[in-house]
C-alpha cells in the first residue's frame, strides 16, 4: 500500500479513533499483518516449500498482534522468559516455537523443554551445556541449531548487523569455534544436533547478502557432514527482510527466490540433501502494520528551524529509522523527506515533548502548514516500537488499537495512567 493510500486510510478513521481513545494512539491493522505473512508464505511455497516461518517475537510481543500471526499460520521465534510466555499463552504450537537467546536461564530452558518447544538455538558453548543440563533435568532431548558467524559485510545500520566480525552473536567459523561447539553437541547426551543457523541482521538493503548467508551456512553444514558424519536437517537463515521507510527495498518474493536458489545450488555443490528452511522475520511482518497518531501542541519557529511539537516522541517509537510522517489534513500527496518539498508545504522538525534535545522524530519533514490540534501520522512503526517505548519524563505509554478485517476497532492494550507508571514503586516507611 502506497503512502497516499495509507494516509487516506488512517485519515478516514483517525479523528474518530482519537476522539474515542485519546492522543497519542498506536493503530495496528490486522489486514496488513495477514497480508505480510501471506505474501511471505506464498513466496516460499513457490520457491522453497519445505520451509517454516517463525515470527521474531522481539519485533512485537503484543499478544493481540501475536494472535493474528498465529491464526494466519505462523510459528514463533522467542527469547526465553516472557517472550516464551507470550508465545505459549496466545496458543502457538510449542513444536513450532524456536527458542533463541545467548544467555537463557536454566528454569526457562526446562520450562521450554517440558512444554515441547521444537528447536533450541545454541549461540555459545555455555548455552550448549545449559541446554544439555535442562534436557537431563526434564528427561527430554533437545533439538539444537548451532548459530554460526562467518564475519560477513552486512549492509545495514551497525546497531542491527549481527553476522559481522565485531558482533556478539554467533560462533566464529574461520577460527573453528563453531565446529568445536557442533562437535560437542554431537557428542552430548540429551542433545540432537539437527541444524545450523545464521542471522545477518535487520533491515538488510540488498538481496545478495541472503545468498552469501545461504552459501556460507551450507558450507559449514558440509564441514559438519565431513567431520562428524551428520547431515543437518534444518538450515535457519534468520530474518532481516526490510521495510520501505523512505526508500525502495527488495520485496519478499525476490529475496526468497534468490535465497532459495542459493540454498539449492549450494546443497547440490556440496552433495547435501536440501534441508528444511527456517526463517525468522520480524520487521517485515509487523513494521508496516502500525501507525502512531499524535497531535500537534506547539508550532515553534527558531532562527534555524521550525518545530512541530507533538504529544509523543522518541518515548513512543523505536530509534534508527526514517519513518514516513504525514499530516491528516491539507491538500497534496504525502511525501517522504527524500522527495522535493511540494509547493505550499513547509519543512518541520517533528519533535516530541520530552526534556532532551534528541527527542526529534524527523528533521525537515515536508508537511502542509501546521497548527495546534492538527493530527500527525508517524507511519510504519509496528516493529520494535512497543517494546522500546519508555516512560521518559514519567510519560504514560499510549493505548494500542487493532483495526480488525471487518473494520472494527478493538483495544488490545489499555493506555497507561500515572498510577501505572509508578504502580510498582514503594517508599521506605521512614520517608513516607
Amino acid at each position: 500500500m502506497d503512502l497516499i493510500s495509507r494516509r487516506d486510510r488512517i485519515a478516514d478513521r483517525g479523528p474518530e479513533l482519537l476522539d474515542e481513545y485519546g492522543s497519542p494512539l498506536y493503530v495496528y491493522y490486522e489486514s496488513d499483518l495477514r497480508e505480510n505473512y501471506r505474501t511471505l508464505r506464498n513466496a516460499l511455497d513457490d520457491h522453497y516449500p519445505d520451509s517454516h516461518v517463525h515470527f521474531a517475537v522481539k519485533a512485537c510481543f503484543e499478544p493481540g498482534v501475536l494472535s493474528v500471526l498465529r491464526d494466519a499460520g505462523c510459528g514463533a521465534e522467542a527469547y526465553a522468559n516472557c517472550e516464551l510466555t507470550a508465545a505459549l499463552d496466545v496458543g502457538f504450537d510449542p513444536g513450532e516455537i524456536l527458542l533463541t537467546g545467548m544467555n537463557r536461564q536454566p528454569e526457562d530452558l526446562e520450562r521450554a523443554l517440558s512444554a515441547g518447544v521444537g528447536r533450541f538455538l545454541v549461540d555459545n558453548a555455555t548455552e550448549l551445556a545449559k541446554v544439555a543440563d535442562a534436557a537431563d533435568a526434564t528427561g527430554t532431548e533437545a533439538s539444537v541449531l548451532v548459530r554460526a558467524n562467518p564475519a560477513m559485510e552486512v549492509p545495514t545500520h551497525p546497531g542491527v548487523a549481527t553476522a559481522t566480525r565485531e558482533s556478539k552473536f554467533g560462533l566464529d567459523v574461520e577460527s573453528g569455534r563453531a565446529m568445536a561447539v557442533a562437535r560437542e553437541a554431537a557428542a552430548t547426551e540429551g542433545v540432537s544436533l539437527d541444524g545450523v543457523q545464521l542471522h545477518i541482521g535487520s533491515q538488510i538493503k540488498g538481496i545478495e547478502p541472503y545468498g552469501v548467508a545461504a552459501r556460507e551456512t551450507m558450507t559449514f553444514a558440509a564441514e559438519i557432514r565431513d567431520e562428524l558424519g551428520i547431515e543437518i536437517d534444518v538450515l535457519d537463515l534468520g530474518g532481516g527482510f526490510p521495510v520501505p521507510y523512505d526508500e525502495d527495498v527488495p520485496n519478499s518474493t525476490d529475496i526468497i527466490a534468490h535465497m532459495a536458489d542459493a540454498v539449492k545450488t549450494a546443497a547440490e555443490g556440496h552433495g547435501l540433501p536440501e534441508p528444511t528452511l527456517y526463517l525468522e522475520p520480524g520487521r517485515r511482518l509487523v513494521g508496516n502494520a502500525a501507525t502512531l497518531l499524535a497531535t500537534v501542541g506547539v508550532v515553534k519557529e527558531t532562527p534555524h528551524a521550525e518545530f512541530a511539537v507533538l504529544d509523543a516522541g522518541t518515548n513512543a517509537v523505536s530509534s534508527y529509522w526514517p519513518y514516513p510522517i504525514y499530516a491528516l489534513h491539507g491538500e497534496g500527496d504525502p511525501v517522504t523527506a527524500s522527495d522535493p518539498t511540494p509547493e505550499g508545504f513547509r519543512e518541520y522538525h517533528v519533535a516530541g515533548p520530552l526534556c532532551y534535545t534528541g527527542d526529534v522524530l524527523r528533521e525537515d519533514a515536508p508537511l502542509p502548514p501546521l497548527d495546534r490540534g492538527d493530527v500527525i501520522a508517524v507511519d510504519r512503526i509496528g516493529a520494535y516500537s512497543l517494546g522500546s517505548a519508555s516512560n521518559t519524563n514519567a510519560e504514560p505509554k499510549p493505548p494500542v488499537v487493532l483495526i480488525r478485517e471487518n473494520d472494527e476497532a478493538t483495544v488490545i492494550r489499555e493506555g497507561e495512567s500515572c498510577s501505572d507508571v509508578f504502580g510498582r514503586s514503594t517508599v521506605p516507611d521512614d520517608l513516607a
